[in-house]
């Protein structure tokens, strides 16, 4: 099932938009903050919007800083390369 591109509410309270599975987690943006709330948090899914159960929230700041950190590191040009970009046509 894809969980990405979705609105995500906490209860009845809509809390944010899932942008990302890492792991056993959902990343979910929170207005300027990116929130790694576990999969098992998840309480339904349907219609377009996930319904989230209580989870530990300063947990899943601390993993969803994690996140920003992984996916934020700068790409070399080797792996640039590896991907295909960078090759000079000729």
């Amino acid at each position: 099932m894809d969980l990405i591109c979705m609105y995500v509410f906490k209860g009845e309270e809509s809390f944010g938009e899932s942008i990302d599975v890492y792991g056993d987690y959902l990343i979910v943006k929170v207005g300027s903050e990116f929130l790694a709330v576990p999969k098992k948090s998840i309480k339904s899914v349907e219609d377009g919007k996930i319904v989230l159960e209580e989870f530990d929230e300063e947990e899943a700041r601390e993993i969803g800083s994690k996140w920003v950190e992984e996916k934020s590191k700068p790409v070399t040009l080797e792996e640039l390369k590896s991907y295909g970009f960078g090759e000079e046509e000729g």
